[in-house]
């Protein structure tokens, strides 16, 4: 596998990579990444074609993001009790 090009797309940042004929396109952002997966036939063939998919949307990627951020919060915070008694008070 070999990285063919990387851009920024608002504030994340966009990886492609070719191996074989497959393409495959990921996202960065929040120390989080998505990964799209394009075989031969998709009209997904070049860097040129992989930075208008991802100007389209860039919005939805957003939304994931911040989702996918707010899950990894949500998760932590069961897994450490959520319970912030077990501080010493600070006078």
């Amino acid at each position: 596998m070999r990285v063919i090009g990387e851009f920024v797309v608002g504030d994340i940042k966009v990886s492609i990579f070719k191996y074989n004929e497959r393409i495959s396109v990921k996202y960065e952002k929040y120390l989080l990444e998505q990964v799209y997966k394009f075989r031969d036939g998709s009209n997904i063939r070049n860097v040129n074609d992989v930075m208008k998919f991802s100007e389209t949307i860039e919005n939805k990627l957003n939304v994931i993001f911040d989702s996918m951020a707010q899950l990894r919060t949500d998760r932590i915070m069961e897994l450490n009790g959520n319970d912030l008694d077990d501080f010493d008070e600070i006078i």
